[in-house]
């Protein structure tokens, strides 16, 4: 049982247990031998696993050492894609930035399903990310970070289209 659970005196889940939740749920059945019912997603290394148990495929072709499965007709980098949940789960566990939180409910209230939100989200790290390593002179800039943010879900669409 999750020892973070926390419910609010009238008896509703609270929104940080929502966004805990949302992050990265509680999981049944193994996964590796191991019994996704023990683990805490309180834990970061618990929650690596609760992600990984997420994505079975790319969790194979991380233990074939693979650098790249197709998803349709995408290449995609198991590691990194892992990684990318990985960064969105924690910064929505902590809530900092809370932007991102909020972005995600924006998304789940216009539709969208979560894991998709999760990548959306991931789109406008990674959007950041990106900057900040093509030109060492630009640091990390939340305002910047932020705007990506604002700018899903359109952004997204838009790179779906130019895949």
């Amino acid at each position: 049982m999750a020892r973070w659970k926390r419910k609010t005196p009238t008896g509703r889940t609270s929104d940080e247990e929502r966004r805990r939740r949302f992050a990265c749920p509680s999981q049944r059945g193994t996964f590796d031998d191991i019994d996704l019912s023990f683990l805490d997603p309180a834990d970061p290394d618990d929650r690596h696993m609760l992600i990984l148990a997420e994505h079975p495929e790319f969790a194979e072709a991380i233990e074939r050492d693979n650098d790249e499965v197709l998803v349709g007709d995408e290449a995609v980098n198991p590691r990194l894609h892992i990684t990318m949940h990985e960064i969105v789960a924690t910064q929505l566990w902590e809530n900092d930035p809370p932007e991102v939180w909020a972005t995600a409910k924006r998304l789940l209230a216009a539709g969208y399903e979560r894991h998709d939100v999760l990548h959306m989200l991931g789109s406008a790290l990674m959007g950041e990310i990106w900057t900040v390593l093509k030109d060492p002179e630009s640091p990390h800039d939340r305002t910047r970070y932020t705007r990506r943010l604002e700018e899903l879900p359109e952004s997204w669409h838009r790179l779906a289209e130019t895949e």
